[in-house]
């Protein structure tokens, strides 16, 4: 069995951030790591459009403001995700990227 107490210790900010730092050894170029991390960007706003369509439009003020207003909130969204580490979609492109130039 799982120990969710030791799970959610191990999200804690000093964790992500230590991904983050071992990441960065995937040997993907400068270039490579922009463009891998433009694609999670992408991917996250995709996912998270289709996650606030399930809110009502009427709670973000309705009509085509709301639908507006949540096309920005959802690319916030994604970039802050991807600011804070990511899924590791990128880095997992990184290294495939990397690879396949080897």
């Amino acid at each position: 069995m799982m120990d969710p107490i030791g799970l959610a210790g191990s999200l804690s900010p000093n964790s992500m951030a230590e991904t983050r730092q071992s990441a960065s050894g995937t040997g993907a170029t400068d270039k490579e790591k922009e463009v891998a991390r433009s694609f999670e960007a992408v991917f996250l706003s995709q996912f998270v459009s289709q996650m606030m369509e399930t809110v009502d439009a009427e709670a973000m003020g309705g009509g085509k403001q709301a639908e507006m207003w949540r096309s920005f909130l959802s690319d916030a969204m994604a970039e802050s995700i991807v600011d804070q580490g990511g899924l590791g979609v990128a880095t997992s492109i990184e290294q495939m990227l990397a690879a396949y130039r080897k």
